[in-house]
């Protein structure tokens, strides 16, 4: 152990200052801007301590010797404490705008800020203990960010979430029950924690362990068939937490699932198996399903909702592929996701905010009104649906070769499931640019209304990212390639 202390740090202080950030007295915009100040700097903290060597580590609390609280920094901890600070970070300066007026802003800034420091906790977890019990405590800090407007629907909306979410750490805690059991440690490690004698006699049991954790991650994934949380929320929340949900909590899934497949199972007791397969299977199903809810659905934020539920599962499917590639592709699509669907939920937030309109039908001239959300949401639409050279087109390109290095018939199927996707995404995407900047519209309804830069950098930031990572995505292949060649 070496007993690093620094780690406890981004876990504590986000949790301390979002308990007494509502206490302090301040007007609403000084608020806001001491909430992103401190989440910039508290970013900073949390990033800077990606420069130690090594692997550093430090146990919070021992209460025996097999279950221990504690966090450490891996290769997988480094790439998910980044891009969680970044997004966390710049998601809340374009909330500063969009929640100027809000009289319950203050419990916003409360929850918001917990919550990064859940996810922190979460992203350097040690063991499976600890993940599980961050894993939990993510859940209960975003429950109020759901049902902020505390209105009839955002309230039933959130407890979709809690009930959809417990239920899928619930079959993740049985999987642990039974790891505990059978294996020595619930640390973290590569090729997994058992050896052939700990499992002798027990395979078959073991195997419908590990798929009850990755239904149960998979929950949080919005992985079908427990995905509907996803399109009920979404449409409630505020802007910001619409795009937070979808574009990192729901990351926290797809982590639950890499830790439990790659770090306690063991790539070769599931690769070959019904559990690989049945994971694929489910993967794929809800890659084509999303987007085809997604075409059918006329609430703007509640399309995004569906787009959401087929593109994680993108995620997964790579992850599912066990194979080199695959596995590249998922890290890949985890960033590109990430960037792609915040700016889209940020751009919808915008025209909710400044518009009122909440419907596709509805965005008719919008292109005229706000022509740089317009143009961002074009941006990043097109990166979505895969289109070079942005970045959905890189991470996709590694995820069908992923699939075409399997000896299987999903060699096939997968990237056949993900081109029908990718027609989908095209045409519940660029319909709305389509409508906002071509169809007809009532010169009286062309008033500007432009969001401040507050809105528009970090959207611009996640957009521009979106096309210079996809020009040059050597680093981000480079990093996932050297985690896969250790697990591989």
């Amino acid at each position: 152990m070496n007993g690093c202390f620094y780690l406890i740090f981004p876990v504590l202080l986000p949790i301390l200052f979002g308990i007494i950030i509502k206490k302090l007295p301040l007007e609403r915009k000084m608020r806001a801007i001491f909430s992103v100040g401190g989440l910039f700097l508290l970013s900073l903290i949390s990033v800077c301590g990606l420069l130690f060597k090594g692997e550093a580590d430090f146990t919070l609390w021992k209460v025996t010797e097999k279950v221990v609280f504690a966090f450490s920094l891996d290769a997988v901890s480094r790439f998910y404490v980044l891009f969680v600070s970044v997004v966390w970070a710049f998601v809340g300066l374009y909330a500063t705008e969009y929640m100027e007026h809000d009289e319950n802003d203050a419990r916003f800034w409360r929850y918001y800020l917990i919550s990064y420091g859940a996810l922190m906790g979460l992203s350097m977890a040690d063991n499976l203990i600890t993940l599980y019990m961050f894993y939990e405590m993510m859940t209960l800090v975003t429950v109020p960010l759901v049902a902020h407007n505390m209105d009839k629907q955002s309230v039933a909306a959130a407890i979709k979430y809690l009930i959809y979410s417990v239920f899928g750490a619930s079959l993740a805690l049985l999987g642990i029950f039974f790891v505990g059991a059978y294996a020595d440690t619930f640390n973290f490690t590569l090729g997994g924690v058992f050896t052939s004698e700990m499992l002798s006699g027990k395979e078959n049991l073991m195997r419908v362990i590990f798929f009850m954790m990755i239904a149960g991650f998979g929950v949080k994934a919005g992985m079908f068939p427990m995905h509907s949380w996803l399109p009920t929320a979404h449409p409630v929340a505020p802007a910001p937490a619409s795009a937070v949900l979808s574009g990192v909590i729901t990351k926290m899934g797809v982590l639950g699932i890499i830790r439990s497949v790659f770090y306690i199972a063991g790539v070769d007791f599931l690769k070959g198996t019904w559990v690989q397969y049945t994971f694929m299977t489910l993967a794929l199903l809800t890659v084509v399903m999303g987007s085809t809810l997604a075409l059918k659905e006329k609430v703007f934020k509640k399309r995004l909702a569906y787009s959401t539920v087929s593109q994680v599962s993108y995620v997964l499917f790579g992850l599912s592929t066990m194979t080199t590639l695959g596995f590249v592709g998922a890290f890949m699509h985890i960033i590109f996701h990430s960037l792609i669907k915040n700016t889209l939920f940020m751009s919808a937030g915008a025209v909710i905010h400044k518009t009122g309109v909440t419907e596709v039908d509805d965005l008719r001239g919008m292109g005229r009104r706000m022509p740089i959300v317009m143009a961002l949401f074009t941006v990043v639409s097109l990166g979505l649906i895969g289109i070079p050279p942005t970045g959905g087109f890189v991470s996709k390109w590694n995820l069908a070769m992923g699939a075409f290095s399997m000896a299987e018939s999903f060699s096939w199927i997968g990237p056949v499931a993900l081109l029908l996707s990718a027609i989908l995404t095209a045409a519940y995407l660029l319909s709305v640019s389509i409508r906002s900047f071509f169809a007809g519209y009532a010169d009286e309804a062309l008033t500007p209304c432009e969001p401040t830069w507050r809105m528009l950098l970090p959207m611009g930031l996640f957009a521009l990212l979106t096309v210079v990572l996809g020009i040059c995505p050597g680093f981000i292949a480079d990093y996932a390639g050297k985690i896969a060649e250790l697990i591989f």
